[in-house]
């Protein structure tokens, strides 16, 4: 009787511990994060490796399985871990021999965090160079720098000497020249945006040129026929320059020894250019008539005869003779005025 209540207690027992443990682990795994990243290859890596933020373990990888290509690692960081959302995932290899594991870049210090469920795409991932692919490396740069390559007759070889030749005691130099280049460098980079400016401006430049072509090939010909005619004269023009070149000393040292003369002749025409100046609109005047008097005069002379023609215009005097007999009455003065007809 005993026996036969102990048992469904123990049941009863095993299923409460149970429901328990079951509560406790979805708990305790409910601040877990679980993510998947995506590698181009896995060696060395295996469900149980580590995960770690700056070489402190927060996680472990729970499975790696292939996907096509490329490799897809789940990962599980643990309670109250997180990393910043924008995180890589690198595989380190600590010796050639040991487990690798997989070091996250980003610890997390405010902001977004990775979420569960996340995916690191491949641009974000990174794998350790195997040792096979460095000896194949080191194999190729050998064969193509080696006796059957680049230095099949030697000419490496030539080359190192005479670099070491030429370089040898000028460390100081190179190193002025690195630090000058590193200078220019640091300036470039403050005038971004000057630079990109010119470059625009000379694309600008450029795209009018090649729309105006013609134009400009037809200039470039003039520009060239200027240069062969000048090449053709040039004897003449370095003739012309050498007279040019004494005319101009002359008039220096004529300038200096009458430098009084020329100073008291120039400060004696202050008076007469006043007085033109004043009678600005009289010169403006004279210089408007006087051509059409000198015409009309050259019209009246008769170089055949050398006299000069002219017409008397008498119209006033008639003008006078008509009002002689014109009075008012019998004692006055005659009417200069011609008769107005009774008005």
């Amino acid at each position: 009787m005993t026996r036969s209540r102990s048992l469904p207690i123990a049941l009863v027992l095993a299923v409460v511990a149970t429901l328990v443990f079951i509560g406790w682990r979805a708990f305790a795994g409910s601040d877990q994060t679980e993510f998947v990243a995506r590698f181009e290859a896995t060696i060395g890596l295996y469900p149980g490796s580590d995960v770690q933020v700056l070489g402190v373990p927060v996680g472990e990888v729970l499975s790696v399985k292939p996907d096509g290509a490329k490799v897809l690692v789940r990962m599980r960081l643990d309670s109250g871990q997180k990393v910043d959302d924008e995180t890589r995932a690198v595989i380190v290899a600590p010796t050639l021999v040991s487990d690798r594991f997989v070091q996250l870049t980003e610890p997390y210090d405010g902001g977004r965090a990775l979420p569960d469920g996340a995916v690191i795409p491949e641009s974000r991932t990174a794998v350790p160079v195997e040792i096979d692919e460095l000896y194949r490396s080191l194999e190729e740069v050998s064969a193509t720098f080696g006796p059957d390559g680049a230095n099949k007759n030697g000419a490496l070889s030539r080359l190192l000497t005479v670099a070491a030749e030429n370089l040898g005691g000028n460390g100081r130099d190179l190193n002025e020249m690195i630090s000058e280049f590193g200078k220019a460098s640091a300036t470039l980079a403050g005038t971004g945006d000057d630079l990109f400016g010119t470059i625009e401006n000379l694309h600008e430049f450029n795209t009018m040129l090649v729309a105006n072509d013609a134009e400009v090939a037809t200039a470039n010909k003039r520009f060239a026929d200027v240069a062969a005619y000048l090449s053709a004269d040039r004897k003449d023009l370095a003739q012309a320059v050498a007279n040019l070149a004494d005319a101009l000393g002359v008039v220096d040292d004529f300038i200096k020894e009458n430098r009084a003369h020329l100073s008291r002749s120039l400060k004696n025409l202050h008076g007469p250019t006043q007085v033109l100046a004043r009678q600005k609109k009289s010169l403006n005047e004279a210089a408007r008539l006087i051509p059409l008097a000198l015409q009309n005069f050259l019209k009246a002379y008769d170089a055949r005869t050398n006299t000069v023609h002219g017409r008397g215009n008498l119209n006033e005097i008639s003008i006078w003779a008509n009002g002689l007999g014109a009075r008012t009455s019998a004692g006055a003065p005659p009417n200069l005025l011609p008769s107005m007809g009774g008005r």
